[in-house]
């Protein structure tokens, strides 16, 4: 969990001012006709111009930079290295170009041209806080934290600078670059964790746990790392520890610069939204132990408090306990959470799969046998030993079973590299009679499923 900061909010970048400057008059009219809300005749009036003088840098940068206020980035561009044609040391060109590129989540693409805004000129303030951000989401801290030192040390000049970006930068320092901070650590954690660098990951949240060894964000960051390398005792044990110390997480979260304006409730949304992730990260280190009663404890905390906001994949909550209720055979429960993961998300393509599992293990002439099936969290796959073959009477259970293949055919629809969503479909089309089951149990296979030999051995290989 690291606070980002948004680098491709395009409209964030472009309402940062200095004010004191000179206008032109191109600008001067730009602003009669936005004051007098004739904002739709800003860019014509500017494409009139530059047919007249189409040298004049001032005339491109300002219709790009219209043109980026509008959200169209292709125009923007085009406008900017038209002004770069003209002016190759335009440092504001540069600068744009980055940020468009930055809006796209091409950070080192984004990189490279703010380091060529930096050449041309290395006194402009908002170069160096736009690579700073780009640099915080390529992961390096410590070159992020040396261009926001450098951004407040040109701010001393005696120019009127917006003050949102002002209290931005020193945000941003307050952050992640104040070693006597916690945050220091664990932002740093969560960089090196994205990096997959997972032994200094835990290098640096052991050390920012020396000074605060009660801080639930490095303590759940720390189970995170345990959990990604399947070290699931040590994970459990950071969890119970980050969980026991919740009401530090409050504080921090209260303490963060970075929400300085944020509301009560925003502030226990937020807070909710992370007590429920450890939640869910410690179900899932139950899952991997079999303790599956215990994991649904933690889940139904999990869902109980994450809240219905964008971003935070709360289809993926009832999916997992979807999951946990098959594995306790409760096909009727899981089958209704895997409906409402579907609601919340119908682009969710694992709940789809899940689904199709459920509802032939509702079937009560069904035999049990060991079945995989693949979720994600945090891009990791996870194993589910669930129930699928056949019984007896095809007649009773093929319109269930055909309903299951749909469900298949909109997952792998949705997202074709889930190797177990074929393998899952190819099972149910030999309870079919489908001669085609092979063709997806070979693919599944091919593509590192573990298929079993006797669901094979009607198949060329």
């Amino acid at each position: 969990m690291k606070f980002k900061i948004i680098v491709y909010g395009i409209l964030l970048l472009l309402t940062v001012r200095v004010f004191g400057q000179s206008k032109t008059v191109y600008e001067i009219k730009v602003d009669s006709l936005a004051q007098a809300g004739r904002v739709e005749e800003i860019i014509p009036y500017l494409e009139r111009e530059i047919k007249k003088e189409p040298g004049n840098e001032i005339l491109l940068r300002l219709t790009g930079f219209r043109y980026l206020q509008v959200n169209n980035l292709e125009m923007g561009e085009k406008y900017y290295f038209k002004a770069l044609a003209v002016n190759p040391n335009c440092a504001r060109c540069y600068l744009n170009i980055g940020r468009i590129y930055a809006s796209k989540s091409d950070f080192q693409l984004a990189l490279n041209y703010l380091d060529k805004a930096v050449a041309a000129d290395s006194n402009d303030v908002l170069v160096y806080f736009n690579r700073a951000e780009i640099y915080f989401e390529l992961e390096n801290l410590d070159a992020s934290c040396q261009d926001y030192s450098k951004a407040k040390m040109l701010l001393q000049k005696p120019v009127n600078y917006d003050p949102q970006l002002i209290k931005t930068i020193e945000a941003s320092i307050l952050d992640f670059c104040d070693e006597t901070k916690a945050s220091y650590y664990y932002q740093r954690g969560v960089a090196f964790y994205n990096l997959n660098q997972y032994d200094k990951a835990l290098d640096i949240y052991s050390s920012g746990l020396l000074k605060f060894p009660t801080n639930a964000m490095l303590l759940s960051f720390k189970g995170n790392v345990y959990l990604s390398l399947k070290d699931y005792q040590n994970a459990l044990a950071n969890y119970k520890l980050a969980l026991a110390n919740r009401q530090e997480l409050l504080i921090e979260i209260e303490k963060n610069p970075r929400f300085a304006a944020t509301s009560r409730q925003e502030l226990l949304t937020y807070y909710n939204a992370s007590v429920a992730a450890i939640y869910y990260s410690d179900a899932e280190c139950k899952i991997y132990a079999g303790q599956f009663d215990e994991a649904l404890s933690e889940m139904n905390e999990a869902i109980a408090l994450v809240p219905d906001l964008p971003g935070l994949d709360k289809e993926s909550y009832f999916n997992r306990r979807g999951e946990i209720y098959m594995e306790n055979n409760q096909y009727d429960l899981a089958l209704a959470d895997f409906n409402h993961s579907i609601q919340i998300n119908n682009m969710y393509a694992v709940s789809y799969v899940n689904r199709a599992i459920a509802k032939v293990s509702l079937l009560g002439n069904v035999r049990q046998s060991k079945t995989r099936i693949g979720a994600r969290l945090a891009k990791r796959p996870f194993q589910s030993y669930l129930v699928l073959k056949a019984g007896t009477s095809l007649q009773k259970i093929e319109p269930a079973l055909r309903a299951a293949v749909e469900d298949c055919n909109m997952g792998i629809t949705l997202d074709s590299t889930i190797g177990f969503s074929y393998y899952v479909r190819g099972q149910i089309k030999n309870m079919l009679a489908d001669k085609n089951y092979c063709l997806d149990l070979i693919k599944a296979k091919n593509m590192g499923v573990e298929v079993e030999a006797s669901l094979l051995a009607g198949c060329f290989l």
